[in-house]
């Protein structure tokens, strides 16, 4: 029966859990078992937290669920994320020996929910890659294709929820760093609305466009996530309450309006993958949806003008005493951003205006459709020895952390037997609409 609980989605084995089908401690060692079997190759983690999982799960018992919303799920968080008592070390060699003595607020919060801590899933060195190939913790490989990567940063939580090794994981996203690995391995990601999910307590290092959010297996999954993380926390400054209304059951494919933002997201997509996101869209069709064309404020110059300066600013900002003080603690891709011109205040205000303007023309799309739809990544997973694109793989993603916008990526296909991922983005706080329209997607490409 343990084999058969890591099968389970997040939703199936709550049911379980709060009947009392399935006990926490039978729950948190058939995920633990498998850990111990499968990750040595994976390497999805950095941190196991065994003993405190056992521990935890023993305490829930006796407790019993009393209406948690996550009683007894055994899920891992990415390194980033401080973990009272759990080294925490942000995929890099600064912090390679920090015990947080708090948690962080989404943590706490999903710890209080009844959710049991497996460990500590491995990231690109301090968020800032898509590759999860850490120079320090080892490299997280991509559970369809060991030879290839998973994606990043985000990329050992991916790798977890895909080979069932948590029933799901936290991840954050700056430029697309959930998004990107669940699109690479298969699975859901999900970034919300800027503020709806806390960053205190996070690694992080460019607050203007770091997000909290999840990896799961369903989009249904995100559901009980989301309603248990969100709200405002006073250590989060930019926190933001998520409106009540909205529902979250699966909406109907007849009538949906999908625009489908072909300029920028369609450019330099592989075949395989364009043709994995076009029979998607035409099923999406034929099942009643509107699908139309729109077009968004994105060209090859708006990276550099609304994202790059405010991300560069950012993390010199954060890191650069460090840099001074103890250069060989960062390896030679992440001591680049030192290397690179400092944005003047002048740009630096400039992107800021800019990137404003830019949230509200990409608002404005969402009085002709209810979703916008493009593929998540062009390309699927590259191979771990490359070539590797970083560019190409963050192209369709950092735009809606600009934004500020809600967005999620879901599998619709495959192109040389690895996944392709389908990107919705949607108005801002209509998070649960999103979610709701992601379960009637996925639903009708199953």
């Amino acid at each position: 029966m343990r084999a058969d609980l890591t099968e389970l989605s997040l939703t199936e084995l709550l049911s379980r859990l709060r009947t009392r089908a399935l006990s926490p401690a039978e729950a948190a060692a058939a995920y633990l078992e498998r850990i111990g079997r499968l990750d040595d190759e994976l390497h999805a983690y950095i941190t196991i937290a065994a003993d405190s999982a056992r521990s935890r799960a023993h305490d829930l018992a006796a407790r019993g669920p009393r209406g948690s919303l996550l009683f007894g799920a055994p899920i891992a968080h990415k390194d980033l994320f401080e973990t009272a008592g759990i080294r925490t070390t942000g995929g890099s060699r600064l912090f390679e020996r920090y015990v947080p003595g708090r948690d962080a607020t989404l943590v706490a919060r999903l710890s209080a929910a009844g959710a049991i801590t497996l460990g500590k899933t491995n990231t690109h060195e301090l968020g800032g890659g898509v590759t999860t190939i850490n120079p320090f913790f080892g490299t997280t490989r991509n559970p369809r294709d060991p030879s290839r990567i998973a994606g990043g940063s985000s990329g050992g939580s991916a790798a977890a929820v895909v080979a069932r090794l948590a029933v799901a994981a936290t991840g954050t996203d700056t430029g697309g760093s959930i998004r990107i690995p669940a699109a690479l391995c298969g699975c859901v990601g999900f970034k919300p609305t800027f503020g709806v999910l806390s960053t205190a307590g996070i690694l992080g290092a460019a607050p203007t466009f770091d997000h909290a959010g999840f990896l799961t297996r369903t989009v249904e999954d995100l559901v009980p996530l989301l309603a248990a993380g969100s709200g405002v926390d006073p250590r989060d400054p930019a926190s933001v309450p998520l409106a009540v209304s909205g529902d979250v059951a699966a909406v109907p494919i007849r009538g949906l309006r999908i625009g489908v933002a072909r300029r920028f997201f369609f450019d330099d997509l592989d075949a395989q993958v364009g043709a994995a996101v076009e029979n998607a869209l035409s099923r999406l069709a034929r099942a009643g949806a509107t699908v139309r064309d729109v077009q968004v404020p994105l060209d090859g110059t708006t990276m550099a003008r609304v994202f790059d300066p405010i991300v560069d600013a950012e993390i010199r900002q954060t890191y650069d005493r460090d840099w001074r003080e103890r250069p060989e603690m960062f390896s030679g891709w992440f001591a680049e951003f030192f290397k690179a011109p400092i944005p003047s205040g002048l740009e630096l205000a400039a992107a800021h205006r800019q990137r404003r303007a830019f949230q509200v023309e990409m608002t404005e799309r969402f009085d002709q459709v209810d979703v916008l739809v493009m593929p998540t990544v062009p390309v699927v997973a590259p191979r771990i020895d490359g070539p590797i694109d970083g560019a190409l793989i963050l192209r369709n993603t950092w735009p809606f952390n600009a934004a500020h916008l809600p967005a999620l990526t879901l599998p619709c296909g495959s192109a040389d037997a690895l996944p392709v991922g389908l990107q919705l983005a949607g108005p801002p706080f209509g998070d649960r609409s999103l979610i709701a329209t992601g379960t009637s997607i996925e639903r009708a490409l199953s």
